[in-house]
């Protein structure tokens, strides 16, 4: 576990969830989908194993590298695709992750949480509500239809912004160096949640590391407390 000079005594009043791979996980419906897009292209698309670093960047990113291409137009046909199935289907191949709820409920006593994704905010908020975890958040934010915030630098910095969150107050938990790239880029503390996709070195640039969802209240108590380690 990672501390930040200068991040002690912090007392975290705003915590910014991911959701793929961080509440949820939400390999199947993904790569299911991504493989039904590339099939709707004439591609014989990747075997799951192959796919597994889906799950955490945006969908248009995801493409253009399947695709090897910048080629908007066509990056725009496999998203089309890819929502014809997942909007209908493959948002509900989602799964929490066991100790969640019970994070989350620890947590949430004088704090605001907001769940910051990559995702549709609509596709979000409908998973949020499948899965019975709507309730715990203040807001929902994500990603729009035409690409906005769907960078999770530029996805964080709105939610600071729309939210009204002090910097210094606040911390995004996430499984994938775009969380803690967007995190960093906002001057906000980072906190890896190592039960999701991220790899060692994706994770290893966060403040802090939680391995299991039940770390979490621990680990924002100590950093209130001043003793981090």
């Amino acid at each position: 576990m990672q501390n930040r000079p200068g991040s002690a005594h912090m007392r975290i009043n705003n915590l910014l969830f991911d959701l793929d791979g961080t509440l949820t996980d939400s390999r199947s419906g993904i790569i299911r989908s991504i493989q039904h897009a590339m099939r709707a292209l004439g591609i014989e698309p990747l075997s799951e194993e192959s796919l597994g670093w889906c799950v955490g960047p945006s969908a248009r990113q995801i493409f253009a590298r399947l695709l090897a291409t910048n080629d908007e137009r066509l990056i725009d046909r496999a998203y089309a695709h890819y929502l014809e199935r997942y909007e209908s289907i493959g948002y509900r191949e989602n799964r929490v992750y066991g100790g969640v709820a019970a994070m989350l409920t620890a947590v949430t006593p004088g704090r605001r949480l907001i769940v910051a994704t990559s995702k549709l905010t609509a596709i979000a908020e409908r998973i949020l509500a499948e899965f019975k975890l709507r309730d715990f958040f203040e807001g929902t934010y994500g990603s729009e239809r035409d690409g906005r915030f769907a960078d999770k630098r530029a996805l964080v910095a709105h939610v600071l912004r729309a939210a009204g969150l002090e910097p210094q107050a606040s911390a995004i938990v996430g499984d994938r160096v775009h969380d803690i790239d967007g995190g960093r880029a906002a001057g906000i503390v980072t906190i890896a949640a190592g039960w999701g996709y991220g790899t060692a070195d994706e994770l290893g640039a966060a403040d802090y590391f939680c391995a299991a969802p039940a770390d979490l209240p621990a680990l924002l108590s100590r950093c209130a407390s001043g003793s981090p380690s």
